[in-house]
Parts: C-alpha cells; sequence; structure tokens
C-alpha cells in the first residue's frame, strides 16, 4: 500500500508516465508500419480519397490517444483513482478507436509490411475463403458489433469483476483490449477502416449511435448519485488527493454522464448533419435533372 501510494503521490506531483515497454513497442511498431506504408502509396502515386492527409492525422490522434490513456499519468492513477480510470475508458472508446478507424489504417498498414509478407497478410485476413476474414464479417455485423460492445462496458462495471481488474494483473489487461477491441468492432460499421463502403448508412447509423449515448448516460448517472462507493479498489485505495472515495466516483460519473454523453451526442449530431447535407444534395440533383427533361 505505501508502494502505491509513493507511486501515485510521484505521478501527481512530477507528472510520471507508466511506460510498460510492451505497450510501448506495439504503439512504435504499429505506427511505424503505417507511416511506411503511407509513404510507399505515396510513392506510387496511390491517391484514393482514403488516403487525404486528414486521415493520416486521424491515426496518429488515436495512437496519441492511447499513449495518454496507456502510458502517461492518468495510466499510474488508474489504481488510486476511479475518476482516472473512467477518463482511461473513454479515450479507449470514443476518442482512440473512432480516430485509428478513421485513419484508414488497412492499406497503410499492409504496404508498410515487406512485399511476400503483404501479400501473405492480404490473403490472411482478407481473402473471401479466409477464416479470419469471415469472423470479421460477422463480427462487425452492426447488431452483434453493438451487443459486444455494449456487454463489455457494462460487466465491465459490475463491482465484483470491476475490482478484480485492477492493479497490474492479466484481468486488467483483458478488460483494456476487450474495452478498445470491442470499440473498434463498435465504430467498424459506421467508420469503415479501409475507407471503403460502411455497413450502416447514415441514417441507420445515427440510431445505431443513440444505445451507448442512452446507457452512458444511465450508467454515469448511477454512479454520480450512489450513496456509498461501490467499487471496493478505491476504498482500499490511499487517498491522493482531497477527495474521499465517494466524491472521485461521482467525479468519474460525472466525467462518464457528461463529457462521455456529449461525445456521443456529437457523433450523433455529425452524422445527422452529413445525413440532411447529403439529402440536400439528392434532392437538389434530382430536381435539376427534372428540370433538364422538363425544359
Amino acid at each position: 500500500m505505501q508502494g502505491e501510494r509513493a507511486i501515485a503521490q510521484t505521478a501527481i506531483d512530477l507528472g510520471t508516465w507508466d511506460v510498460d515497454p510492451f505497450i510501448l513497442l506495439g504503439l512504435a511498431l504499429t505506427s511505424g508500419l503505417y507511416a511506411l506504408g503511407w509513404q510507399r502509396l505515396r510513392a506510387r502515386a496511390r491517391r484514393e480519397s482514403n488516403l487525404a492527409d486528414w486521415r493520416r492525422w486521424a491515426f496518429l490522434g488515436g495512437i496519441a490517444a492511447l499513449v495518454v490513456a496507456l502510458l502517461s499519468p492518468v495510466a499510474t492513477l488508474d489504481g488510486v483513482l476511479f475518476s482516472a480510470h473512467m477518463l482511461q475508458h473513454l479515450l479507449l472508446i470514443q476518442l482512440a478507436a473512432p480516430l485509428l478507424l478513421l485513419g484508414a489504417p488497412v492499406l497503410p498498414l499492409l504496404w508498410g509490411l515487406p512485399g511476400q509478407e503483404r501479400r501473405g497478410a492480404a490473403r490472411l485476413f482478407f481473402s473471401p475463403r479466409s477464416v479470419l476474414n469471415r469472423v470479421g464479417h460477422v463480427l462487425t455485423e452492426p447488431a452483434l458489433a453493438a451487443t459486444l460492445f455494449l456487454v463489455s462496458v457494462t460487466v465491465w462495471h459490475v463491482p465484483a469483476l470491476y475490482d478484480a481488474a485492477q492493479g497490474r494483473t492479466a484481468t486488467h489487461v483483458l478488460e483494456h483490449l476487450l474495452f478498445l477491441g470491442t470499440a473498434l468492432l463498435y465504430w467498424w460499421p459506421v467508420v469503415h477502416p479501409s475507407g471503403g463502403r460502411r455497413r450502416l448508412g447514415l441514417g441507420s447509423s445515427i440510431f445505431y449511435l443513440l444505445p451507448p449515448l442512452v446507457g452512458s448516460n444511465l450508467l454515469g448517472a448511477l454512479l454520480t448519485f450512489a450513496r456509498t462507493p461501490l467499487y471496493r479498489t478505491y476504498v482500499e485505495a490511499p487517498r491522493v488527493t482531497s477527495l474521499s472515495a465517494l466524491d472521485d466516483q461521482q467525479l468519474g460519473g460525472l466525467l462518464m454522464w457528461v463529457v462521455g454523453g456529449m461525445a456521443w451526442g456529437i457523433a450523433v449530431f455529425i452524422a445527422l448533419g452529413v445525413f440532411l447535407r447529403r439529402e440536400q444534395e439528392a434532392a437538389e440533383k434530382s430536381e435539376s435533372v427534372w428540370a433538364a427533361r422538363h425544359r
């Protein structure tokens, strides 16, 4: 316990980063592959719309969100502050996952590999006969992807499982892998990772994004208005700020309720705005065609 207090206090005083070498290496390799693949595609004059410059910055933003969530003082404090852990979850689910997919990572990551490995990876993941391709197609079916995501978020907030996942344990790693993995599956039908055709139309996407908005508000409200701390981890954790365990839980609930709810709301309004704009463009095009035919 004294060790946890020292680590947490150092994070507060000095901004200590929890530099896990495996996470750091994984993020560095992924970023390097993406950058190399991007340059190779540019050199071959492959300038399709899905390689627009803004996508590169979106992918780098997703990597930056992972760095903050998993390596920064946010990660150092997640075992002693519930609010830090909630912030970590929001970064993984609502920032890192959609930004990584907006980066259209499929082509750049493939082209970052040597030629033989690239062709092998393409056959393994994208051949119609590939088992992995078929499994991926099933998992990104909107109803299943949404179910897996919502169940994952809900189940991991059950106090017994939440407490079991704290500390530097395999369960904690599994929790984060499932949060990020199911979030990627969830966003996939709305933001296709190759920049190609989405599994959902824009109109359907609006309704698809509503359940986590409602769920985020309900769970956030439950955490905010609870009269007692729900998680033993933070009752027993050293108090490294002036916040009590209940105050910290209420702050975490507000982050999920207000910040998380606002983020989902922004996604809904973006989908609605794009949908209305395209509907207007289609109507204007139809009107111009009708006028041209009846001159």
